[in-house]
């Protein structure tokens, strides 16, 4: 092995080690918070978060940092637009802007300058446009809207800073205060106002709460009122269905005592309807009885009277007929013809007119006989409807009578059951014709007087109706209709004022009785039919 060997790799190393150390000393590394300017070779390039080769001795690498730096802002006796000098201290962060064209203006610009020129820079282009805002804004829009003085800055200053290449990221006002003590003076205002404002808010409140309890102590009353009408209307409503069923037990009690003698009055009632019923089944057979018999005295009449004056009628006839013809025939025969004719024909005349007076006669006769027995007949057949009726009067007198003491053994109970559905019927009816003049008025005009008496007009107005209706009640007593007595008779009253049997007049008794007997005795009645 050649001695020279070792010192060719020694030397090779050493090469490589000097290129690499070179090569790391020219590879520029740039973090993502700055930006790298290699200029050298006509003009500059930008590198920004990343790496690049820089070319020895031929090019140079400058760096511009991206983070934001603060800058303090106190501006001393900015007038505000009422003209009031105010003291502003804010603070600013800016940046440079990241796009490249900012960058590249920036580098023109400020790309070796030093950050206290930076923020030199910065100041007086801030400083300038708060004054600018402070100059159209009010001490109070000032101090009470600060986001809108930096919003107007931000706006302003915006298009200044983008010229350079600047960013404005945040302006803050941190204080603000004035020489002559107006925001003092505002201040001590706004405490009165506020002061003025919590007590008036608390009054209001006391009072709020005044009301409200006030009203949860109507409503706890009326709640209770509710509820004692509540328990008032259930007790009445109770009331009135015990009441109720009283009334209800004791109708069906009453009713339940009538029972009986209302179910005798109705089976007495039905008795006489079938008697009533059998008497005129008995006059209608009496009748026709009488009427066969007028038919039958009718046919022997015909059969005795009118057929034999009708035959004699005609054997006149035929036996003046008979003698005019042999007159004739005689009279022919002989030699005086013209004067046994002439006899003859008065002799036939004088036989005609007689059989003719004959026949006049008969007929006459017959038709008297006739009509004698037709009034004859009509005469019995009155007489035979006048004993029907009669029976069916007597009939329903004395079911009347029969019902009338079936009435007078009810009670006072059975009384009000009987008369209370029609009465009570009635009364509306009663109460309503004595109200229809009142429906006609068209206008009514109320005029009191002011005499004293008790009663208003609209009192006398309203009671008009139950006074009439009193002034009827008392007409019908008048006359013999006691309807208060008839609906508080007693049993014991009743049972005096009840009409019986022996009540009924002698002498209407003795009137039937002459009836009766004229019909019993007359051809064809009741005993000899």
């Amino acid at each position: 092995m050649s001695p020279l060997v070792p010192f060719v790799v020694a030397g090779i190393v050493l090469v490589v080690m000097l290129v690499a150390a070179l090569y790391s000393r020219f590879y520029v590394k740039v973090p993502p918070d700055q930006v790298a300017v290699f200029t050298g070779r006509g003009g500059f390039r930008l590198v920004r978060g990343g790496a690049s080769f820089r070319l020895p001795v031929i090019e140079r690498v400058d760096f511009m940092s991206l983070a934001p730096f603060e800058t303090e802002l106190p501006i001393r006796g900015a007038y505000s637009k009422e003209g009031v000098p105010v003291n502003l201290d804010a603070v600013a962060l800016v940046r440079f802007d990241s796009s490249e064209e900012s960058i590249r203006t920036a580098a023109e610009r400020f790309l070796n300058a030093d950050r206290d020129h930076l923020q030199q820079s910065v100041q007086q282009i801030l400083a300038g446009h708060l004054r600018s805002i402070c100059a159209k804004m009010t001490v109070e829009d000032l101090n009470s809207s600060r986001e809108a003085l930096v919003s107007r800055v931000t706006d302003e200053a915006g298009s200044d800073f983008a010229g350079i290449g600047m960013n404005l990221d945040v302006l803050t006002i941190q204080h603000m205060s004035d020489d002559q003590g107006y925001l003092e003076s505002l201040g001590r205002k706004r405490v009165a106002e506020v002061k003025r404002d919590a007590e008036i808010g608390e009054a209001e409140a006391t009072r709020d709460a005044m009301i409200r309890a006030a009203e949860a102590r109507r409503l706890g009353e009326t709640a209770q009122a509710d509820s004692d009408a509540s328990i008032a209307e259930a007790s009445r409503d109770r009331d009135l269905r015990i009441a109720k069923a009283k009334a209800q037990v004791e109708a069906e009690r009453a009713r339940a005592e009538q029972a009986g003698p209302l179910a005798e009055a109705e089976a007495r009632k039905e008795v006489v309807r079938a008697e009533v019923a059998m008497e005129e089944e008995r006059v209608r057979a009496s009748i026709a009885v009488e009427q066969q018999e007028v038919m039958r005295q009718e046919r022997a009449l015909e059969a005795s009277v009118i057929k034999p004056a009708e035959a004699e009628r005609q054997a006149a006839v035929l036996r003046a007929e008979g003698e005019r013809l042999a007159m004739v025939e005689r009279a022919e025969g002989s030699s005086q013809s013209k004067a046994l004719e002439g006899d003859g024909e008065s002799r036939n005349r004088i036989a005609i007119a007689e059989a003719r007076r004959r026949e006049i006669e008969a007929e006459g006769e017959g038709e008297a006989r006739a009509r004698t027995l037709k009034a004859e007949a009509h005469r019995l057949e009155l007489e035979a409807e006048g004993a029907g009726q009669k029976a069916v009067l007597l009939g329903e007198a004395e079911g009347k009578e029969k019902l009338a003491e079936a009435l007078n053994t009810y009670n006072k109970a059975a009384l009000q059951l009987a008369v209370y559905p029609d009465l009570i019927a009635k009364l509306p009816e009663i109460a309503a014709q004595l109200a229809a003049p009142f429906a006609q008025v068209d206008r009514i005009v109320l005029m009191d007087s002011g005499s004293g008496s008790g009663a208003g007009s609209m009192g006398k107005y309203g009671s008009a109706v139950p006074m009439m209706l009193a002034q009827a009640i008392e007409t019908l007593r008048a006359v013999g209709l006691d309807l208060p007595g008839l609906l508080n008779q007693d049993d014991e009253s009743a049972e005096r004022s009840a009409p019986s049997p022996a009540d009924v007049p002698a002498s209407a008794r003795a009137a039937l009785d002459d009836l009766q007997m004229e019909v019993d005795t007359r051809p064809g009645g009741s005993n000899g039919g």
